[in-house]
């Protein structure tokens, strides 16, 4: 079903991240690489020589496989600071700007990482770590202006021009901390290879050029903004940067500076459609969103309000991407719940627990085999071995195949709830409420009973101006008992009067709603009491 996407690396055919950013330097000079929404322009040019004059720095202080900590926001640095990384062969470690002490601390000490490129925010919590961080050995910390504040340091030292980086396919390039559902993030080690091949599936699944922007509106320390630059790069197009994603500011950004393409997650379109619709909805140049997780009940909304297809996707680090909705099919597919078929290159099963593969319509747990995989977690061989067996990766998510091969995700292995013998998917849960038109967004989790062995926890968090008190539980259990099967109605119901704990992509984490307290249900609504639950 993937019709005119040509060969596997016709998108793409640099063998390294450094020969695609050498040759886009060379080819497009003074084209804008990257825009970022306040108006800041760097162009290819500027991007290749301050990666190659921050290398020169570099070069002498890690070798090959040494580890340097980023912790930057959204600005130039951090792709320059990735960049010239990479170039010295060196891997480069992802460390979320919002993380603290516990959090960041557990990257530096996991990573081993050598050196530590930061904003100058992070100076004092990066030195208050460092007494535990026996190897970090240098601090280098950004300066003014953007895009040269790590110039400075570089002064005086000779650039590592990346036409003569000896940088090879095989090095780990970078490590994600996956979030852990029952222990610490795991560093999940990434190389040249696991770049090159989801920049070349992705142009050849949207044809993209020089007049091509895609809006970035994720943190730069998530691995997809990327590739994102790495798209536009290989292809002569500029990232349309946005400091951080905004609702109220994110149709004036993809207005302002001529966006044609939208990378989107999660909740980002729910909170999009939530917002009053405008005169100026239809007035944009995207071609094309591609999205994760799109709930499929306001799926046909968003795509008729904005006038453009919003296609469904699936990928985690581990696989690299996995599924995608063909063009072709968009339109056809709206709605129905789909991430689509999956990429090409790539062997896809679904078994169940016996590892038996499943009929079409049947459920099951997707096992993935292709080129670009990830190279393993960091220090941990027997998770790595956990996932990686026989050559498949067990990827922990389930879903099914229907007859035509069409693939649908029903949530993570981990977030099925067992209730009373029946096995039902937060995820189905989840959509139910976010689709009352006075819930702004809902995370469901199960928690343990007696009787049952699990029951339905829901955490709401209510659009602007309303609450318990106006939207009541009795209300929210009502909407959903007439949208599902009675053993998924939540039982207990709390309320959220700020925002949930969230990735980069906005995906909720749960893992932090579950550590909030010890009893879950304690002081919480319970539709089979009417009242507070047990107290602790």
């Amino acid at each position: 079903m993937w019709t005119g996407m040509g060969p596997q690396w016709s998108g793409t055919g640099a063998r390294t991240v450094m020969e695609l950013v050498q040759q886009a330097g060379e080819r497009f000079p003074g084209a804008p690489a990257m825009i970022f929404e306040d108006g800041l322009v760097v162009t290819y040019a500027r991007l290749l020589d301050q990666a190659e004059r921050f290398a020169g720095y570099l070069r002498e202080r890690i070798g090959p496989g040494e580890r340097v900590a980023v912790m930057i926001g959204n600005r130039a640095e951090h792709m320059i600071a990735w960049l010239a990384i990479v170039a010295t062969r060196g891997t480069m470690v992802s460390v979320n700007p919002a993380a603290k002490a516990h959090d960041a601390g557990h990257v530096l000490r996991d990573s081993e990482a050598i050196v530590a490129v930061i904003d100058p925010e992070h100076r004092r919590l990066i030195e208050q770590l460092r007494a535990e961080c026996p190897a970090l050995r240098e601090v280098v910390v950004v300066g003014e202006p953007e895009p040269d504040g790590l110039s400075g340091v570089a002064a005086g030292t000779r650039p590592l021009r990346f036409s003569a980086s000896d940088a090879a396919r095989s090095d780990i390039t970078n490590v994600y901390y996956t979030s852990g559902t029952t222990g610490p993030p795991k560093g999940c080690m990434v190389d040249h290879e696991w770049w090159l091949r989801t920049v070349d599936v992705l142009l050849r699944r949207v044809p993209s050029g020089p007049s091509d922007r895609q809006l970035c509106c994720l943190q730069f320390f998530y691995s997809d903004p990327g590739h994102q630059l790495l798209e536009c790069l290989q292809v002569g197009g500029a990232l349309v940067v946005m400091r951080r994603f905004s609702v109220s500011r994110f149709w004036d950004v993809v207005r302002d500076h001529g966006v044609t393409q939208i990378l989107s997650f999660s909740s980002i379109p729910v909170f999009l459609l939530k917002a009053p619709p405008h005169p100026r909805d239809r007035d944009n140049r995207v071609r094309v969103a591609r999205h994760l997780a799109m709930p499929p009940h306001l799926h046909r909304q968003i795509v008729d309000r904005w006038g453009f297809p919003w296609v469904e996707g699936y990928g985690i680090t581990e696989g690299n991407l996995v599924a995608g909705m063909p063009l072709a099919y968009a339109e056809a597919m709206v709605g129905s719940g789909s991430i689509g078929i999956p990429v090409p290159e790539l062997s896809l099963r679904i078994v169940d627990a016996t590892g038996r593969d499943v009929a079409p319509g049947e459920s099951g747990e997707f096992l993935v085999k292709g080129p670009g995989m990830f190279r393993g977690y960091l220090n941990r061989p027997a998770a790595t071995r956990e996932v990686m067996r026989d050559g498949w990766l067990h990827t922990g998510d389930l879903g099914r195949a229907d007859s035509r091969g069409f693939l649908y995700f029903m949530g993570r292995s981990k977030d099925i709830i067992r209730r009373s013998g029946e096995n039902l998917a937060a995820a189905e849960v989840e959509d139910v409420l976010r689709s009352h038109p006075r819930i702004l967004d809902a995370a469901v989790l199960a928690v343990p009973d007696e009787e049952r062995g699990e029951e339905v926890k829901a955490y709401v968090l209510p659009v602007a101006g309303e609450s318990e008190a106006t939207l009541s539980p009795d209300e929210i259990v009502a909407f959903c008992a007439e949208r599902l099967a009675s053993f998924k109605v939540p039982r207990y119901i709390e309320y959220r009067t700020a925002d949930f704990p969230r990735t980069p992509t906005m995906r909720i984490q749960k893992e932090l709603l579950r550590q909030e307290r010890p009893d879950l249900v304690a002081g919480v609504w319970d539709r089979e009491r009417h009242r507070v639950g047990r107290r602790a």
